[in-house]
């Protein structure tokens, strides 16, 4: 049986952890591996790749 999910709420994911991630590095460049995983792990949720 095939599963149909929503990939809305990871696009949301990954939408808001880009704009922390951006912010970060205008601001707080040493805290930009904070957000980097929820931002990686965003994208590949989204696109469906796990």
């Amino acid at each position: 049986m095939s599963e149909k999910k929503s990939k809305t709420a990871y696009w949301m994911l990954f939408l808001v952890s880009l704009i922390t991630i951006t912010t970060l590095m205008i601001f707080l460049p040493e805290a930009f591996w904070l957000a980097l995983p929820t931002t990686v792990g965003g994208f590949a949720m989204a696109m469906d790749w796990i």
